[in-house]
């Protein structure tokens, strides 16, 4: 069986992002099983949220895959197997963990944002922070200065 999905979910919150105004859109197929049903399909919804280097707004939007298993009389230990009662699937909380898993943790307004002070903070890649630390000599803690003059010679 297709189904066609429009949840309206109150607003999701993960760190600097949130799930925007409007339904969470999408379509999924209800397999029959053994003692049960499979959903499986996708849903997208809008999110936004402040950019984690200079903080401006961003949007944006997400797909995310939804697949759960429903059965009758499932074990009570089991995260993996929903309970399926009176034929009845109950996707709204499904969706709602999969939205919410979904969310950007720390979003970009662009790749290449240089951040609030980008003279004094510029933005570096991965590769440049590694070749700037395998070039620079380790920094010495300074509380251990105390130590620089100590000498172990016998003389």
């Amino acid at each position: 069986m297709d189904v066609e999905i429009a949840l309206d979910l109150p607003t999701l919150e993960v760190i600097a992002s949130r799930t925007a105004e409007g339904p969470v859109v999408g379509s999924v197929v209800i397999e029959s099983i053994e003692r049960g049903v499979t959903v499986s399909g996708s849903v997208a919804f809008n999110w936004n949220g402040d950019c984690r280097r200079c903080l401006e707004p961003v949007d944006g939007k997400s797909d995310v895959d939804i697949f759960e298993i429903f059965q009758v009389g499932a074990p009570d230990d089991s995260d993996d197997i929903q309970e399926l009662i009176d034929d009845t699937v109950d996707l709204v909380p499904v969706v709602r963990d999969a939205v919410l898993l979904a969310l950007p943790l720390a979003p970009l307004c662009r790749e290449d944002c240089g951040g609030p002070d980008p003279d004094r903070y510029p933005a570096k890649t991965i590769d440049q922070v590694e070749e700037e630390s395998a070039t620079a000599d380790p920094v010495a803690d300074p509380r251990w200065a105390a130590l620089d003059g100590l000498s172990f010679d016998e003389n």
